[in-house]
């Protein structure tokens, strides 16, 4: 790990894992690292019954439940 918190992997191990951004979580000791899709190649592989501005506004509402 750098001085900036960043870890490399080996190439070894990056040849064989297609992504560049992982969710990263402690079990016990031990990092993991699960890896995400790029969302240019997740885009239309879910289909949201609502629209972006349903969606938006439904966050609105959650956050000004919680304030």
């Amino acid at each position: 790990m750098d001085d900036r918190g960043r870890v490399t992997l080996p190439s070894d191990i990056r040849s064989k894992i297609d992504a560049k951004r992982f969710v990263a979580y402690l079990e016990g000791e031990t990092v993991r690292l699960i890896p995400l899709p790029e969302p240019s190649e997740a885009k239309g592989s879910v289909n949201i019954p609502w629209s972006i501005e349903e969606l938006e506004e439904a966050g609105e509402r959650l956050v000004l439940k919680r304030g």
